[in-house]
């Protein structure tokens, strides 16, 4: 019993400390990239986000009309983004945090809705808010997506496709909202029969199954005693749950990244939150005790670091005979992808950093043993960081000079033959140039075209510059407007002697604290 507390506390710490870590990079991109698509609430009161000007000005214009009527009719508040790329995170989890950053829908009906559509990665996603779960269950917005849009998606006629996802989505609510009303469940069947037979007589239809002294009649029957079964849990062991189906999904996408679909789908986030939690059910349910939540936290760590563990065991097993006969460059590039997603955590778990030990020192070894010249085969020297440089490219020089990629140069002394290799920072935020064709474009600085006003939104400029060609670009971003105290009030008084029907419908939004526990679906084209 003595180790019960520190034990708990070491579960509690290491759980905590391994989402943070894991999630401190994916959680700043995600911030980053919400920060830069504009709310539609800023653009005048509209319902479409179109950063990358994907949809046309006559479809923008015909959306936020028909959402607009929508809106003020009380019946949901739809907003749609539409925008080229978000990298490598995914589009779920992207849409789950636009829809509470932004609040959609009202706060008292949770009648929000957002339809997300990245072009790059062909993904659609609905996120729906509490109080659409009921009018637009998952398989409702899947069936939407794949009937009325995806057929168009596939042509690349977004246009329609976001028209014709909103006009189904339109008609299922209104349709819902009908039948809601006029057609009523049937009040559940009585068997007749039975009732008439116990209103004739209600002595006979009782069997007699008692004979002589009942007491005496159960006293000798043997009947088996069930122990009784314990509680799923409790409100804590939930947050435990939730606590660690949020660390599986950040290492599901770090050991099995898979861009394009749900987190949900990713294998590995299914094999941690299934197994784990079902096991935890299942004791609690079978072997109730006193410390639950004890249990629970020892229970999904152990299963957590017996897969970190197995991974890594089979992963390197497969590794070792898919490199057999590869060149030590590619096996050093194959060994660092598998390896790094989790740098840093092998002191949270338990006999990882064995793992990691033998890692670095292999990495070093691939690295710098010396490499067998394939013309002649006599032994190579590496170059030092000073004479290398003429063997290098002007733009691979550039490289080097930003710290976005790394060069060893061999040279076979006897043969004058040289090798180059590549080692790419992962750290560096240099993407490729798309004149020169290097990783050396940098950003440089941004500078504010139109402040933001409480009326309008504002724009901007970011720079980028080649440090090889100097060959420069722009991009173009929304500051959101400035909240006013009136825009959220819902004043009647604003809409006395205006003309504009942008400015009418500002006072009449309902998106002002709608939240979404995730529901909805997706779809690929």
């Amino acid at each position: 019993m003595t180790f019960r507390i520190p034990l708990n506390l070491y579960c509690i710490f290491s759980l905590t400390v391994l989402l943070l870590f894991t999630g401190c990079d994916s959680k700043k991109s995600q911030q980053s990239l919400i920060s830069k698509i504009p709310d539609p609430k800023t653009l005048n009161e509209s319902y479409v986000s179109n950063p990358d000007l994907i949809l046309s000005a006559e479809t923008v214009a015909s959306l936020n009309e028909q959402l607009s009527a929508l809106d003020q009719s009380g019946t949901a508040h739809i907003d749609v983004v539409f925008v080229k790329s978000i990298g490598d995170l995914i589009p779920k989890d992207i849409a789950h945090e636009l829809f509470n950053t932004w609040k959609i829908g009202s706060k008292e009906t949770d009648n929000g809705l957002l339809i997300f559509v990245v072009e790059d990665q062909h993904r659609i996603e609905f996120e729906t808010g509490y109080g659409l779960e009921g009018i637009l269950p998952d398989m409702i917005c899947q069936r939407i997506q794949q009937e009325h849009m995806i057929p168009y998606a596939k042509q690349g006629d977004y246009n329609k496709a976001i028209t014709e996802g909103v006009t189904a989505v339109i008609t299922r609510l209104k349709g819902e909202n009908t039948s809601a009303n006029e057609n009523p469940a049937p009040p559940v069947a009585v068997d007749t029969v039975l009732a008439d037979a116990i209103k004739a007589d209600p002595v006979t239809i009782v069997p007699d199954i008692v004979v002589g002294n009942p007491t005496q009649q159960f006293a000798n029957t043997n009947i088996p005693q069930s122990k009784p079964m314990g509680p799923v849990g409790n409100l804590f062991t939930l947050g435990i749950a939730f606590l660690f189906v949020s660390i599986a999904k950040l290492i599901g996408h770090r050991l099995h990244p898979s861009p394009g679909k749900p987190s949900f789908l990713n294998p590995v986030t299914l094999l941690l939150c299934t197994i784990p939690i079902a096991l935890v059910v299942l004791l609690n349910l079978y072997y109730p005790i006193s410390w639950i939540n004890v249990r629970a936290i020892i229970v999904l760590y152990l299963c957590l670091v017996a897969y970190i563990h197995l991974h890594f065991f089979f992963k390197s097993r497969s590794l070792k005979a898919k490199l057999a006969g590869k060149s030590r460059h590619e096996q050093f590039i194959a060994w660092r992808d598998t390896y790094e997603p989790l740098r840093g955590t092998s002191k949270l778990i338990p006999g990882l950093s064995s793992y990691w030990k033998k890692y670095t020192e292999q990495q070093y070894s691939l690295r710098n043993a010396v490499e067998d010249c394939p013309k002649c085969g006599k032994p190579m020297v590496r170059l030092n960081e000073e004479n290398d440089d003429k063997y290098l490219l002007k733009g691979q020089v550039s490289e080097e000079k930003i710290d976005a990629v790394d060069y060893d140069v061999w040279r076979c002394d006897p043969c004058q033959n040289t090798l180059t290799m590549d080692y790419q920072n992962l750290k560096s935020s240099a993407t490729t140039c798309k004149k020169c064709g290097f990783k050396t474009m940098q950003y440089t600085r941004s500078r504010i075209i139109e402040a933001a006003t409480t009326s309008s939104a504002g724009c901007g400029c970011a720079y980028y510059t080649c440090y090889n060609c100097k060959f420069s670009e722009t991009e173009e971003y929304t500051i959101a407007r400035i909240a006013s105290s009136s825009s959220s009030s819902g004043s009647s008084s604003s809409s006395s002697s205006s003309s504009s029907r942008s400015s009418s419908s500002s006072s009449r939004s309902s998106s002002s604290g709608g939240s979404s526990g995730g529901g909805g679906s997706g779809s690929s084209w």
